[in-house]
C-alpha cells in the first residue's frame, strides 16, 4: 500500500473513532470528513494542491475511500450528486482549491482531493538530469562587445549537429514535467534576444526532422524588442509560431535583481508583454547576469515556474527549479570542448 493511502486510511479511522467517543457530536458518515482529513493530511505529508499537481483535463484517477459523496459544489454543505466507491474511476474536469470537479460518466460534481488517488506528477521527471546550454550572440565577431559572448553560426551548427548525432532531444521548459521516454534531454537557451539569434533559428529549422525536434529558448529582454540589435515583434511572432523557438523572460531592463524594488514591472509586466506578443505561456526566467538572492527567488515564484542561473553544471529536477544550472558555450569553445562539456 502506498504511504499516502495508508496515512489517509489511518486519519479517517481516527477521526471517525474520535467522533464516536463524543456524546455531543454525531458520528460522521462515510465521505463526510473531507475537510478534516484534508487538513491533517496536509500537515502530515504536505500534499500538493490542485494547481501544483498540474493534472490534465480528462486524466483518470480513482477513489481511495470506502464511499465518498460527490458534491454539487466544493463544500461538505452542498447537495450530494452521487456516491462514489473505493476503486471507482473518475475523470478530472477542473479544480477549485483542494476540491476537484470529476465525472464518473453518469454524474459530475466535486470531491476533495484527499479521497482521490492522484497521478504521480513527479514520476516522469523527478531526479532527472537535464543539460541546459547557455548562448548569447550567434554571429561572427566584428570587434564590438565581449568576444566570448559570441558563437559563430558555423560553430553553432556543428554543435547542434553533434547533439543530433548523439541522440540528444531538444526540449523547452514546458516539456520539463514530461521527460518520460526522453533519454538525453537538452535545453538550448540564448540570453538577451539579439537580432542575430535568427541565425540560430535558421540553423535549427534546417536540422529539424522526425528524430530531432530542434527546439530552443530565447530569454528576451523587453527593452531590446524592436530595437536595432534586438529581435522585432514580428520576428518573435514568426519564430514562436514555427514551434522551434520558445520566448521566455530576461526582465524588462536587465537589472541586478537583488538591488531593485519594482519586481512587478521587471518580472510581471515583461511576462504579460511577451505572452501578448507570442500567445504562448511564459514560465521561465533567466536572472540578469546570474544575480539573485532569497528575496529574488521569492518574487520570481509569483510569476514563473523555473529560473536559470549562470552556475556551471548539469541541472537536476530534484533540485530547486529556481536555481537551475547551465553550461556556458563561448566563442573559444571547440567542438572537442563542447563534446566534453555535454557528456560530463
Amino acid at each position: 500500500m502506498k504511504k499516502g493511502k495508508f496515512l489517509r486510511s489511518i486519519i479517517i479511522i481516527l477521526i471517525v473513532l474520535c467522533a464516536a467517543c463524543s456524546a455531543e457530536q454525531p458520528v460522521a458518515v462515510e465521505g463526510e470528513v473531507e475537510a478534516e482529513a484534508a487538513s491533517l493530511q496536509t500537515k502530515i505529508d504536505g500534499k500538493v494542491n490542485a494547481a501544483e499537481a498540474s493534472i490534465q483535463e480528462d486524466e483518470s484517477m480513482y477513489i481511495v475511500n470506502d464511499s465518498v459523496n460527490m458534491r454539487q459544489r466544493p463544500s461538505t454543505d452542498e447537495q450530494i450528486e452521487d456516491v462514489l466507491y473505493e476503486g471507482e474511476e473518475v475523470r478530472f474536469l477542473s479544480a477549485d482549491g483542494s476540491w476537484f470537479e470529476v465525472s464518473n460518466g453518469e454524474a459530475k460534481g466535486f470531491v476533495h482531493q484527499s479521497y482521490l488517488d492522484l497521478p504521480d506528477q513527479e514520476s516522469e521527471s523527478a531526479g532527472r538530469d537535464v543539460l541546459i546550454l547557455m548562448y548569447h550572440a550567434i554571429d561572427d565577431y566584428k570587434g564590438s562587445g565581449s568576444k566570448e559572448l559570441y558563437v559563430t553560426p558555423e560553430n553553432f551548427e556543428s554543435q547542434m549537429q553533434y547533439l543530433k548525432s548523439e541522440g540528444f532531444t531538444p526540449i523547452t521548459f514546458a516539456d520539463l514535467d514530461h521527460l518520460k521516454g526522453i533519454e538525453k534531454p537538452v535545453l538550448i537557451t540564448l540570453d538577451d534576444g539579439y537580432k542575430n539569434n535568427m541565425n540560430a533559428y535558421y540553423i535549427l529549422q534546417k536540422l529539424k526532422d522526425d528524430d530531432f525536434p530542434a527546439k530552443a529558448t530565447i530569454f528576451m529582454i523587453g527593452n531590446k524588442i524592436d530595437q536595432k540589435h534586438g529581435l522585432s515583434t514580428e520576428q518573435l511572432k514568426e519564430i514562436t509560431a514555427s514551434g522551434i523557438i520558445s520566448i521566455q523572460s530576461h526582465t524588462v531592463t536587465h537589472p541586478s535583481l537583488p538591488t531593485i524594488g519594482n519586481y512587478e514591472q521587471e518580472l510581471g509586466e515583461i511576462k504579460n508583454q511577451l505572452e501578448g506578443i507570442t500567445g504562448e505561456k511564459v514560465i521561465a526566467l533567466a536572472y540578469p547576469a546570474g544575480k539573485y538572492d532569497d528575496k529574488v527567488i521569492e518574487e520570481t515564484k509569483k510569476y514563473y515556474d523555473y529560473a536559470v542561473t549562470i552556475h556551471q553544471g548539469i541541472a537536476n529536477m530534484s533540485e530547486s527549479p529556481y536555481e537551475m544550472k547551465r553550461i556556458r558555450v563561448n566563442y573559444t569553445t571547440s567542438i572537442d570542448g563542447f563534446e566534453y562539456m555535454v557528456n560530463h
